[in-house]
């Protein structure tokens, strides 16, 4: 397993937390790239509580409380090596969460205002608030309707539904 699948949940996991870990995890991959830290971190002298603690008590109180539990909790998974996998990881989600997304609608008929704005706010849940909904119509479906956000495509169309329906039977 890679670095960026192992540390993906924590980056995940913070950044659904709160805000403001940016810093703070920049001051502790800096310190962890540093060959004496990185020596200590892998050395098999110390029981890894003792690698946290001793690696937390670098910092003094220059890191936020919250900030300290998660390098405990990372460091009692034998995960502090992946702070700096966890920082780009982290990063990446808030490079995503200021983009907008484009997402298309292709529906069988033209939807109404209502319609779009019931499916926007579905879709505001899955993809975050800076969407951009464009609509086609596409007569084809016969009814329901197609979401495609980048390669993610979602189907609620008769078309697609009596298509499943055909693959099951043959």
């Amino acid at each position: 397993m890679n670095t960026e699948t192992l540390a993906r949940p924590y980056a995940q996991a913070i950044f659904e937390h709160s805000e403001g870990w940016l810093e703070d995890l920049k001051q502790v991959s800096d310190v962890i790239e540093e060959p004496e830290v990185a020596q200590l971190i892998d050395s098999p002298k110390l029981a890894y509580k003792k690698k946290a603690e001793r690696f937390i008590g670098l910092f003094g109180n220059t890191l936020q409380s919250k900030t300290i539990n998660f390098l405990k909790i990372v460091g009692n998974a034998k995960r502090l090596s992946l702070i700096p996998s966890i920082l780009k990881e982290y990063q990446e989600l808030l490079a995503q969460k200021d983009k907008q997304k484009e997402v298309l609608i292709i529906s069988a008929y033209k939807l109404k205002t209502k319609q779009m704005e019931q499916i926007g706010a579905q879709l505001r849940k899955r993809y975050g608030e800076n969407l951009s909904l464009r609509l086609e119509v596409n007569k084809d479906l016969v009814g329901g309707y197609i979401i495609k956000c980048k390669d993610e495509v979602i189907d609620f169309s008769v078309k697609g539904r009596l298509q499943k329906l055909k693959n099951q039977i043959v």
